[in-house]
């Protein structure tokens, strides 16, 4: 049987990547910020301690409870995150909207923990021998801006997700909500070491 090429079915047409490539110079832009922040944190650091002088003020004091925690909950958020993605390219909306719901909550309880834990150092910005405390509410205070703005895309998501427009075919926009939030577990990571524990 000779088949002409006006019967073979039309192949679909190829989704374009668009939200993706997006999430990734968006990610990269985020992290050359930071790379930037933290590049005058410790260099500022340095300099300060080669004078011999105490970076913080004697009356500040850094816990490293709630950071810990802070670090754990956003581990615990990639595999939850994780989960998301799994369930969204097996059509299982139920769970990726239960995983998208339950990163949210992670978001929220890092910002709660990461403003509480600020409140309790006693850090006043422009205040002491040192820029410690404005490097520090610059440093943290951003991080929890690229919060805010992931859990606005995972909201975004989310109702997307629900509205059908998310499924095994077009996982896009659940993958890149994953890479963003990937990239904020990360840099806390380099917050937790810099500022935190090496104080």
């Amino acid at each position: 049987m000779n088949l002409r090429t006006t019967d073979l079915p039309v192949a679909p047409p190829v989704r374009a990547r668009t939200s993706l490539v997006a999430t990734w110079f968006a990610i990269a832009a985020m992290l050359m910020y930071f790379a930037g922040v933290f590049g005058v944190y410790l260099k500022e650091r340095a300099q300060v301690r080669a004078e011999g002088s105490s970076w913080l003020p004697n009356k500040v004091t850094i816990e490293l409870t709630q950071p810990g925690m802070v670090i754990w909950t956003l581990l615990i958020s990639i595999v939850v995150m994780q989960w998301a993605v799994y369930s969204i390219k097996r059509d299982d909306r139920q769970h990726a909207l239960l995983a998208i719901g339950t990163t949210l909550v992670m978001g929220a309880m890092v910002i709660v923990q990461t403003a509480w834990h600020l409140s309790q150092t006693n850090l006043v910005a422009d205040e002491g021998p040192t820029t410690a405390a404005t490097l520090i509410y610059t440093i943290v205070g951003s991080y929890l801006v690229a919060i805010v703005i992931g859990m606005i895309i995972l909201l975004l998501i989310g109702f997307r997700t629900l509205a059908g427009q998310y499924g095994s075919q077009q996982t896009d926009g659940v993958v890149a909500a994953s890479l963003y939030w990937y990239s904020l577990v990360f840099i806390y990571f380099i917050i937790w070491i810099a500022v935190f524990i090496a104080k």
